[in-house]
């Protein structure tokens, strides 16, 4: 099971912190994101209802909690799309995992 625990440090304290919950990560999305998350989201919960397992609903939370970090920060998606998009066109910089959501 998906450890929800809040002792993961911010990398900035100037950065603001979204709670770990489903209505949070929701609420602190960007509206076009909204959409994709509320869909994931209800797969989970019906992929919950047949299994008994709460697995996949926090997997697809902790996977959707950093976008929300990064939707609440000022231009924050708008680095992280611009660091995609640099890195696709092969300009070096911090390396990521572009497959993150797998």
């Amino acid at each position: 099971m998906s450890d929800f625990s809040d002792d993961i440090p911010v990398v900035t304290p100037y950065a603001p912190r979204v709670e770990k919950t489903p209505a949070a990560v929701r609420e602190a999305l960007d509206e076009d994101l909204r959409a994709e998350y509320a869909a994931e989201w209800a797969a989970a919960l019906d992929q919950a209802k047949e299994s008994f397992d709460l697995v996949p609903a926090f997997d697809m939370l902790e996977r959707w909690w950093p976008v929300a970090q990064v939707c609440v920060q000022s231009g924050g998606r708008q680095a992280v799309e611009q660091g995609t998009r640099d890195a696709l066109a092969g300009v070096p910089g911090i390396p990521f995992d572009l497959d993150w959501d797998d």
